[in-house]
């Protein structure tokens, strides 16, 4: 070993220098101290290369924390990394050959930890964990931002064209009482703190209002001031797209849009789904005029379109998917209007009882994409207008009823939603019960578990309301979540049955891809990827009784109710999102071609920039199912 490559053990000096850097901000003193017990110092001279392009790796982390390191990629593109730094991410995360030259353009000093070291401290402190999670994250989104395209539509408008203004505000003599009731009467949710010269100071929101109120004590006739937090700027001609990316990196709700030095105007995210959804007003009443179910195919063969606009008008490929599946949801509402006024004109009359069709799948949780099938139930009423007593239905009322689903599975096959393979339709007499039948089955399934009762809750425990009664909705909930309060061992089988679907990351990090004749080669992103996600999102949601349906609200529902770390959620809906939009992408691209869209990705034909953000959302899968099978597993 050279004197350049002399190592020694860490001392407490080297320590506290990476303590105080932003990598390890979130790690208390006896983990980090945990880590870098297992490192050793090495000193590298200006000009000496650390590792290679193209080298197998080494199974070591490298933590910068003196001296410089220049980053050199195939292109001789070379970017900097100064104290503190982590290197050879890559390698950890995919075990992959080091895609970069590492090369010390000053005298530096690293810290080398073997993998093996890191990986065992992961499992013992999840405060490690969730550091690398943030890594992950951070690692998806930079990624990502660079291989999408600049986005057209709603998105590519300019800040100044959608930006609240005149900017309301106050000054310092403003107290905090005072400025609750501005908020309040005006229903706002910032306020601008500018000084007597026009400056801006700051933001107050009623987050911080209560903060300062409550957690910090503060009297209500302190000042205004008080309660300002710092602000996140842009101009008035930052595109909604850059905006939007802003938000989510800085973690703020609020844009404050400057002209130089001057306050002009505020952005939140109200202003950007405002402009989104503006543009979707149109479809809507086209959807609510179409008086045949000629006239909704046509609307149906426009989904490609639509799908274009969502993807074109968010940056986050959930966004565009929940609009995509607003469209199919209003086109199915309608056909089931359409449905109930041909049963009148054949004389069947109107509903005996009330009842709610309800969606289950992705479509439920406002993820479908360009070509759906039907997963849909009913609920039917315990009893008749007027009766209070629950009773089973008479014969004239199940007739009707069947007639109405039959009618409405039909016709939702006509407009081009499959008949569901496994039977999961209204028409299906297992799938169309009274409440108190629906209630009786949750129940049944949570008091005697197993793989069968598993995978129906996997499908069903998503359901919203298609079409009729919210109140018969709600009330199965209600009846779910206190039956699995009392009865979570379901949860565990639920856990069992998502974990025989594994993420697309094999033994070494690297993209398992598949060996069936029509898809040989390619990654299934739904089943390896996305449904993971879902399955994970929806037993903690249902374990914490969190109503949620949506995969994203779930998450950061779980996240305020503090059953999962920040850092955890940030890295799963980095993957959620990577992993969406190619897919959206994908399905997008092979509808336009004429060609049934599916849910493979071919990584040969991705860019390298896209190939490594699927590696490493890949990776966040697992470690996402590694917590839920922790947590949940038999």
């Amino acid at each position: 070993m050279s004197a350049s490559e002399a190592s020694s053990q860490v001392g407490q000096s080297e320590i506290r220098r990476i303590a105080a850097g932003e990598a390890f901000s979130g790690l208390d003193d006896e983990v980090l101290e945990a880590l870098l017990a297992r490192g050793r110092v090495r000193s590298l001279q200006p000009g000496e290369v650390l590792f290679h392009l193209g080298d197998p790796d080494r199974d070591l982390l490298y933590i910068v924390y003196e001296g410089r390191v220049d980053l050199i990629d195939a292109q001789s593109v070379v970017t900097s990394q100064e104290p503190v730094a982590l290197l050879a991410l890559s390698s950890y995360f995919d075990d992959e050959p080091y895609t970069l030259t590492a090369r010390a353009a000053r005298p530096t000093q690293v810290i080398e930890v073997p993998f093996d070291d890191v990986r065992a401290l992961e499992q013992d402190h999840p405060a490690l964990a969730d550091t690398l999670s943030r890594i992950i994250a951070d690692r998806i989104r930079a990624n990502s931002w660079q291989h999408r395209g600049s986005p057209t539509g709603a998105l590519s408008q300019q800040a100044r064209s959608v930006m609240t203004t005149p900017l309301t505000y106050r000054q310092p003599d403003c107290t905090l009482a005072e400025a609750f009731a501005l908020m309040d009467e005006r229903r706002i949710g910032s306020l601008a703190v500018l000084d007597e010269a026009g400056g801006l100071i700051g933001l107050a929101t009623i987050r911080t209002l209560a903060r300062a109120l409550f957690t910090r004590g503060l009297s209500p006739q302190a000042s205004v001031a008080e309660a300002a937090e710092r602000f996140t700027a842009i101009t008035p001609d930052t595109p909604l797209s850059a905006a939007q990316e802003v938000q989510a990196r800085e973690g703020v709700r609020y844009l404050v849009v400057m002209e130089g030095d001057r306050p002009v105007g505020m952005i939140s995210q109200t202003n950007m789904l405002h402009a989104v959804l503006a543009q979707q007003t149109v479809m809507r009443e086209r959807i609510s005029r179409a008086a045949s179910l000629e006239e909704l195919r046509a609307l149906a063969g426009e989904v490609s379109y639509v799908a274009r606009e969502a993807w074109s008008n968010n940056r986050e490929a959930s966004r565009a998917a929940y609009l995509l599946s607003e469209y199919h949801l209003q086109l199915q509402r309608r056909c089931i209007d359409l449905a109930l006024a041909e049963l009148r004109d054949e004389g069947l009359g109107e509903p005996p009882r009330g009842y709610a069709l309800i969606v289950l799948g992705s479509l439920a949780r406002r993820e479908g994409l360009i070509n759906p099938d039907q997963d849909n139930a009913i609920i039917i009423a315990d009893a008749p207008p007027g009766e209070s007593a629950p009773r089973a239905l008479d014969a004239a009322e199940a007739r009707w009823f069947e007639a109405f689903t039959e009618r409405v599975n039909t016709r939702l096959d006509e407009l081009g939603y499959e008949w569901c393979k496994g039977g999961i339709m209204a028409r299906n007499p297992e799938y169309r019960r009274r409440l108190a039948e629906w209630c009786e089955q949750v129940r049944a399934m949570a008091h005697h578990p197993g793989p069968k009762a598993a995978r129906w809750g996997n499908i069903f425990f998503d359901f919203e309301l298609l079409y009729g009664d919210e109140a018969l909705v709600d009330g199965l909930w209600e009846a779910s979540i206190a039956e699995l309060e009392q009865h979570p061992r379901l949860l565990r089988f639920l856990a069992a049955d998502d974990a025989e679907g594994q993420p697309a990351v094999g033994l070494f990090n690297r993209l398992i891809r598949s060996s069936r004749d029509d898809a040989k080669g390619r990654v299934d992103i739904k089943r390896k990827g996305l449904r993971i996600i879902g399955n994970g999102a929806r037993i903690y949601a249902l374990s914490a009784a969190v109503r949620e349906t949506n995969t994203v609200a779930r998450l950061k529902a779980l996240r305020r109710e503090g059953l999962l770390t920040g850092e955890m959620v940030d890295a799963v809906l980095a993957a959620y999102e990577e992993l969406f939009d190619l897919l959206l992408t994908h399905q997008i691209e092979q509808h336009q071609r004429g060609e049934t869209p599916d849910k493979y990705i071919d990584p040969a034909a991705l860019d390298e920039l896209t190939r490594q953000s699927l590696a490493t959302s890949m990776r966040a899968v697992k470690r996402f199912q590694d917590r839920v099978q922790g947590v949940f597993g038999l």
